[in-house]
């Protein structure tokens, strides 16, 4: 319990993302006042969309380990699993 990293976010965190079209996902830099009273999903700080299976099919992930990097699954673009964070 003691080594565990505070701030550290898990697939769980993201769950809100399910259902929603990968292109209608803002990233923080694009974000804005007007995007939020829009009610428009914008990601945490640092945070990226990679799709690790698209439409049934396995793409391939990046070697290097990146903790800001949220793999989901989509099917005809709607995002419909938070596979991992990393």
């Amino acid at each position: 319990m003691f080594n565990r990293m505070i701030g550290i976010k898990k697939p769980e965190d993201f769950i809100y993302l399910v259902g929603h079209n990968i292109k209608d996902i803002i990233l923080f830099e694009n974000g804005t006042e007007e995007l939020l009273e829009q009610n428009r999903i914008i990601l945490p700080k640092s945070y990226i969309i990679f799709v690790g299976t698209k439409d049934g099919e396995l793409k391939l992930k990046p070697y290097e380990y990146n903790p800001f990097r949220i793999v989901v699954s989509t099917y005809k673009d709607i995002i419909v699993c938070i596979d991992s964070i990393g």
